[in-house]
């Protein structure tokens, strides 16, 4: 999660994406190029030193982590390996939002654009299991649907997403066995599509209504989510679906929350170097007391309330699963403490840090963390995600609404909450 709380923030990340969106186009791959290399990693290390803060986390480690994947570093090739092995390194922090981004990775992030054919899967038995298509992207117009399973790539056995992708214009023949059984081949060509998935309204019944806010990042559209609250305040129910949603800005996060919980309601706190040192200063308490810490501190995170739209006063229950980070953590855990709704699905990721991209040389990203966050009550969630009050099993596929267990389940809820 991005935080863009700090006008000078805003504007030392607007140069640095536009330095970065600069260097893309003149970047240098790694091509086994230690001198590359060798600027990148001095980078990451520049800015870890000076910026990256989670209180308990000791970022002066990373010249010992980084020896200790060296062997790695010095054998990758091209960017995803080099980034492969940074990335291990890092991970020793056991932070997240720590993650060093490929030219090709970070380009998605910027732009939503990718190339390939579209879809998601899982490792099964025999093959690939499709479990989600995007819209108008290759496999999508090519009649693959979630439930498919790939039996073979180009003629040998799927055993990776990996195989299936490539270049531009380039082709790829899949051997797809369908949910009845029968066997189908076919020959797609890998284009530039947007993988960006917008938020949508559903009316499940008459009385109920389904938002799905698919991210809090650059793609979420708060004239859309505006016009779709508008709409939903004649429902008495409101499932807000962010299964998939792995957050995004803080101020997104709070535009949602501006039209469901009222400005008075904090759902929490975030602590960053600043208030973590006032703390020490003024009270000589121990950093790694978080909910001390927030409990001292008169920053709080509150909802950006819409003026033209009122809050909406229905029953609301929450939708999550293992891919919901961050902002959508935030959001699911802070309407349960603040209004008492039930959530639904299975356990979070538990990524819940408020963090920043940075130009690393040469095309790629970092992204480190700034601050820690815990709930209204005290709760830290980073590593320990948000458990549903009630648990329903994750298919895996995206089925329709009729035939979402999730779906259905929360339905029966709010119908029992209403009687």
């Amino acid at each position: 999660m991005t935080n863009r709380f700090s006008n000078s923030l805003n504007r030392c990340l607007a140069v640095l994406l536009v330095v970065f969106a600069f260097c893309l186009g003149q970047a240098q791959t790694i091509d086994n190029n230690p001198l590359v290399k060798q600027e990148i990693l001095e980078q990451v290390t520049a800015i870890l030193s000076k910026n990256a803060f989670v209180p308990g986390v000791d970022f002066s480690k990373w010249p010992d982590f980084l020896k200790a994947e060296q062997g790695l570093i010095d054998a990758s090739n091209n960017d995803d390996e080099f980034q492969k092995a940074v990335n291990l390194a890092l991970k020793k922090f056991g932070a997240s939002h720590t993650i060093l981004n490929a030219p090709k990775t970070a380009d998605l992030r910027l732009t939503g654009e990718m190339v390939g054919i579209g879809i998601s899967t899982r490792v099964v038995p025999d093959g690939l299991l499709v479990t989600r298509t995007v819209p108008n992207a290759p496999a999508d117009r090519g009649g693959i649907i979630p439930g498919d399973t790939i039996k073979l790539i180009d003629g040998k056995p799927a055993k990776a997403a990996s195989a299936i992708e490539g270049d531009e214009g380039t082709d790829v023949t899949l051997t797809v066995a369908h949910p009845n059984k029968d066997t189908e081949d076919y020959i797609l060509t890998r284009r530039k599509f947007s993988a960006i998935r917008p938020e949508e309204l559903h009316w499940v019944t008459k009385d109920t209504v389904l938002l799905s806010v698919n991210t809090f990042g650059f793609s979420y559209d708060r004239k859309r989510v505006s016009e779709f609250m508008s709409e939903a305040q004649t429902a008495k129910h409101l499932i807000l679906d962010l299964r998939g949603n792995g957050g995004g800005e803080i101020g997104n996060l709070r535009h949602l929350l501006g039209y469901l919980t009222p400005f008075d309601k904090p759902v929490g706190t975030f602590i960053d170097r600043s208030i973590a040192d006032d703390y020490t200063k003024a009270i000589h308490g121990d950093i790694k007391d978080l909910a001390a810490i927030a409990k001292w501190t008169k920053k709080k995170l509150r909802p950006i309330v819409d003026q033209n739209v009122p809050i909406f006063t229905g029953t609301i229950a929450v939708l999550i699963d293992g891919q919901s980070g961050s902002a959508s953590e935030i959001a699911a855990q802070g309407l349960r403490d603040v209004l008492g709704s039930k959530v639904l699905g299975s356990k979070s990721a538990g990524a819940v840090l408020v963090s920043l991209y940075v130009g690393a040389t040469n095309g790629f990203m970092l992204q480190f963390p700034l601050s820690d966050y815990v709930t209204i009550h005290g709760v830290r969630l980073e590593g320990l995600g948000v458990t549903p009050d009630i648990v329903v099993p994750d298919t895996g596929l995206h089925p329709t609404l009729e035939t979402d267990p999730v779906v259905q389940k929360a339905l029966s809820v709010l119908e029992e909450k209403k009687g």
